[in-house]
């Protein structure tokens, strides 16, 4: 509940790689899960997503064509993180979201051709199952990425 009745809002966080020469102490508590998903505290920071962002501009993130999304749901933020340090790459991403029975995260990478997507899923569930995910599958998708030129 806010004070004055108004609403109360949630701001969204993210992490990201510290830049050159930031020093900026994190909160204790984000630092110490940070450490104990066996990442360096040191190398990253969080920042907040701006008002009215939801997500980065599809055009920075994927080229258009096929994907494949395989999504976990991790019983605590520490195991989560675990999983995206070991499975995200230049080729593969990462949401993660907090659910009411855990941390939901999904990974997104492009079809392999002539690959079935249960064959590309196996490489997630490896690296999740130990973690002590639970598997809620893998989607298929296709991405049209267009860009707009605007002419002055």
């Amino acid at each position: 509940m806010s004070l004055f009745g108004g609403s109360k809002q949630t701001r969204k966080m993210r992490l990201v790689p510290r830049a050159p020469g930031d020093t900026t102490p994190l909160d204790p508590a984000v630092a110490e899960a940070i450490r104990r998903s066996g990442m360096d505290p040191t190398k990253f920071t969080i920042a907040p997503y701006e008002q009215g962002e939801a997500e980065p501009p599809v055009e920075g993130l994927f080229k258009s064509g096929s994907r494949v999304e395989h999504t976990f749901l991790f019983a605590t933020v520490d195991s989560a993180l675990s999983a995206i340090e070991r499975l995200v790459d230049g080729d593969t991403a990462a949401r993660i979201t907090k659910d009411a029975s855990g941390w939901l995260v999904v990974f997104d990478e492009a079809a392999q051709p002539g690959v079935q997507g249960a064959t590309q899923h196996e490489r997630f569930a490896n690296v999740a199952a130990p973690l002590g995910a639970e598997d809620r599958g893998f989607a298929h998708l296709t991405m049209n990425v267009n860009r707009v030129e605007k002419k002055t």
